[in-house]
C-alpha cells in the first residue's frame, strides 16, 4: 500500500521530478498489518461515526500457530466509536462500551465481521471534552489497566524524558540535589511497570504500594525465567 501511494504521488510530477522524488523516498522495513481488511474496517467506523450509530464486531487475538481466536467465544462485541487513533505502529478505535460505563480501544486489525447498527451511540457526555493527547499519555502501548495516581522520583537527568511522557502541566518536586518526585495519572499496566524497568535505578514507583508490590511481582517473574 505504501507502494502504491508513492506511484500515486509520483504521477502527480514530471518524470524528472518523479526520479528525484524516488531517489528520496525510503519505506522503512517496519511490521505492517497482516490484515488487508483493515482498510474496510476503518471505512465501516467512519461510516458509524458519520452516521452517530453503534457497531457490533467480533474481536480476536493471535495463538502460536498464527491461528485467530476469537474472544469472548465469539460473541459480538456492541459499542459506539467515537474516533480512531494511531499509536504504536497500531490503528486504534476508540469508543464506549454501554455494558461496563467504560471509555475502551480496541486495536482496528483485530476486529472482525464489523457490522453498523440502527442504534444511535451512546457515552455523548464522556466525548464532549475528551482529551486524545492525554488519553494517549496516561495509556502505554494502547494497553488496557486501572487508571490510578502514581508518585515517581527520578533522578535530574531523566527530567526531559518525564517531560516527553507525561507532559509539561506535571510538577517537578526536588527532593535532593540529584533527584526529583512528581505525580501523575496512568493506566497501570505491565507495559507501564516495564517502561519504568527501562530506566533502572535511576526512577523509583515511591507510591502507591498497590502499584509498588506490582512492580516487584513482575520483577520477579522476569527473572525467574533466567534461574
Amino acid at each position: 500500500k505504501s507502494m502504491e501511494l508513492i506511484k500515486k504521488i509520483e504521477s502527480f510530477t514530471s518524470r524528472h521530478e518523479a526520479q528525484k522524488l524516488q531517489r528520496q523516498v525510503f519505506v522503512a522495513n517496519r511490521i505492517k498489518t497482516m490484515n488487508e481488511s483493515i482498510y474496510y474496517t476503518v471505512d465501516y467506523i467512519h461510516e458509524a461515526i458519520s452516521n452517530n450509530v453503534q457497531i457490533t464486531f467480533q474481536y480476536f487475538d493471535w495463538n502460536e500457530k498464527k491461528e485467530k481466536v476469537l474472544r469472548h467465544n465469539g460473541q459480538k462485541y456492541l459499542v459506539s466509536p467515537w474516533m480512531l487513533t494511531w499509536d504504536d505502529e497500531n490503528y486504534y478505535m476508540i469508543a464506549y462500551d454501554q455494558n461496563s460505563g467504560q471509555i475502551k480501544h480496541y486495536r482496528v486489525d483485530k476486529i472482525a465481521k464489523i457490522e453498523l447498527t440502527d442504534k444511535k451511540r451512546d457515552g455523548v457526555e464522556l466525548f464532549k471534552n475528551f482529551d486524545m493527547a492525554l488519553y494517549s499519555k496516561k495509556t502505554f502501548g494502547m494497553y488496557g489497566g486501572q487508571e490510578q495516581s502514581v508518585t515517581i522520583r527520578c533522578k535530574n537527568h531523566l527530567a526531559g524524558v518525564m517531560l516527553d511522557r507525561f507532559g509539561s502541566d506535571v510538577t517537578f518536586i526536588k527532593t535532593d540535589d540529584e533527584h526529583f518526585e512528581f505525580r501523575t495519572k496512568v493506566y497501570v499496566s505491565p507495559l507501564f511497570l516495564t517502561w519504568i524497568m527501562n530506566f533502572g535505578a535511576d526512577i523509583t514507583i515511591v507510591s502507591p504500594d498497590s502499584v509498588k508490590n506490582e512492580f516487584v511481582s513482575l520483577a520477579k517473574q522476569a527473572l525467574e525465567q533466567y534461574k
